[in-house]
C-alpha cells in the first residue's frame, strides 16, 4: 500500500529493478487516499502554510482492506481459489517469522482471522528502513 506520496516513487522502484525477480502482477499496489490531518486531541484540523491551506496525512494502515476491494483485488483472488491472505503491516523484521506458525494455528483452528501483535515499547526504535 502506497500513498499519494509514496506511490510513484514505488513504482519506479520496481521498474528500475525489474520488480525484484517477481513476474509481473505478482506485485499489487493500491494507493490510500489522504485526509485531512489533525493537529491535537481536540480534532482541530492542521493548517498548511496559510488558513486556507488544510495538510493532508495518508488515511492509514485500516485503508488496506477497502482499498484491496475497490481495486477488485478481493473477487480476483477470490476467483484463483485463494483461502489465505496475510497482511504485514509492521517494520520489525523478525515479525515474519511468526508468520508461517499463525498460519498453521489459524487453519488447524478454522479461524476465520487471526491478528500478531508485536509488543513495543512507547519511543522504542524497534522499526526498520531498508533499501530494497
Amino acid at each position: 500500500m502506497t500513498s499519494g506520496d509514496t506511490d510513484p516513487l514505488t513504482r519506479k522502484l520496481l521498474e528500475d529493478n525489474d520488480n525484484f525477480g517477481f513476474e509481473d502482477g505478482q506485485i499489487q499496489i493500491v494507493c490510500q487516499d489522504k485526509v485531512a490531518a489533525l493537529k491535537d486531541g481536540n480534532a482541530g484540523l492542521s493548517l498548511g502554510k496559510d488558513r486556507w491551506d488544510i495538510e493532508t496525512k495518508p488515511h492509514g494502515h485500516g485503508d488496506v482492506h477497502h482499498l484491496l476491494y475497490r481495486e477488485g483485488h478481493v473477487d480476483k483472488w477470490e476467483k484463483e481459489g485463494r483461502n489465505h491472505v496475510i497482511f504485514l503491516q509492521d517494520t520489525n523484521a523478525l515479525v515474519i517469522n511468526s508468520v508461517l506458525p499463525t498460519l498453521g494455528v489459524s487453519i488447524a483452528k478454522g479461524f476465520h482471522m487471526n491478528s500478531i501483535c508485536i509488543p513495543r515499547l512507547a519511543g522504542e526504535a524497534a522499526g526498520a528502513i531498508a533499501r530494497l
